[in-house]
């Protein structure tokens, strides 16, 4: 069995003693780009690490170009339960599919190494759900959700992003798997509705709920991306605030979707975008960035808002 290789990340990271120095941006929708370039619809996004490797680089240059500080892999969708839930995605070898993607990513950031740029390793939920809705095991999330962070930290992550939970039972197996495969920092995203009574996942978690149990479990940040638009996260943002004094992450939608001839788009310009989050980071944001239809020009957008909140 070969070995596997560890790649050269970003030693002298230290998440807080950054945080407090600026306001972090990520990068925008990988999906989004990767649609644009063109991902066909029977195709996992994952694939992509293996067959079009050179546009999936050229989708993380072309964030780093429009300012973003962190880049995402493109690996939202490869934990082992998730993979195997597809024909496409059970030919792929969900250790070597993740330590690939994060390698990608890592060697984008050696175009530019004048700047401090990080590798957020992409962890993304297993599309299955626990009793009495499903039939997914708190361990056999935990170790696939361990088994990606693992593969990820190998690749060159410099920390794990665990996003788009809609169960917060779920975001805490993947914290407490990527806990045990690394040291690293661990950020987690959950994804709200807003509601006549406030915010809840769907599962019908609260944003107090959510706060106090990421922290307790040991999140470094946590916060919320898509579903919302950026329009409706500056009320979440003020909310959740409100509930912890943790570092806060928010990457919402470029408004809601649209249908139209069979697909889907976002409406939302990149300044009306730039604009609601930078009221997201008057609300507390630490971190920002954006979801589903956002591209390097939302993400060139909000650079320039947070350059103005910082004069």
């Amino acid at each position: 069995m070969k070995k596997a290789t560890r790649v050269r990340v970003n030693m002298n990271f230290d998440l807080k003693k950054l945080l407090d120095e600026k306001i972090l941006l990520f990068d925008g929708g990988m999906g989004t780009m990767l649609i644009g370039a063109g991902l066909r619809e029977n195709e996992i996004p994952e694939s992509w690490i293996y067959s079009r490797r050179e546009e999936l680089f050229d989708i993380h240059i072309k964030y780093i170009e429009a300012g973003a500080d962190v880049i995402q892999t493109n690996t939202f969708g490869a934990s082992g339960i998730k993979l195997s839930s597809s024909r496409a995605g059970a030919m792929l070898d969900p250790e070597e599919t993740n330590r690939r993607g994060a390698a990608i990513a890592r060697g984008a950031l050696e175009r530019f190494k004048d700047r401090d740029l990080l590798v957020a390793g992409d962890i993304g939920p297993t599309g299955r759900f626990f009793p009495p809705v499903g039939n997914l095991r708190e361990d056999d999330a935990r170790n696939s959700f361990m088994q990606q962070a693992r593969a990820l930290d190998q690749g060159g992550a410099d920390f794990f992003l665990i996003e788009t939970m809609s169960d917060l039972r779920e975001a805490v197996e993947a914290l407490r798997g990527a806990k045990e495969a690394s040291e690293k920092p661990v950020v987690v995203e959950l994804t709200f509705d807003k509601k006549p009574k406030g915010y809840f996942t769907l599962m019908g978690n609260t944003l107090r709920e959510a706060a106090e149990t990421l922290e307790r479990e040991g999140a470094d940040m946590i916060g919320a991306n898509c579903t919302l638009s950026s329009n409706s996260m500056i009320g979440l943002a003020r909310e959740l605030r409100a509930q912890t004094d943790m570092p806060l992450l928010f990457q919402p939608n470029a408004g809601q979707p649209v249908l139209t001839d069979g697909k889907t788009h976002y409406t939302q310009s990149p300044e009306d975008f730039a604009e609601d989050i930078g009221k997201i980071a008057r609300e507390g944001a630490d971190a920002v960035g954006g979801c589903c239809g956002t591209t390097p020009e939302f993400i060139r957008m909000i650079r320039e808002k947070l350059e103005e909140l910082e004069k």
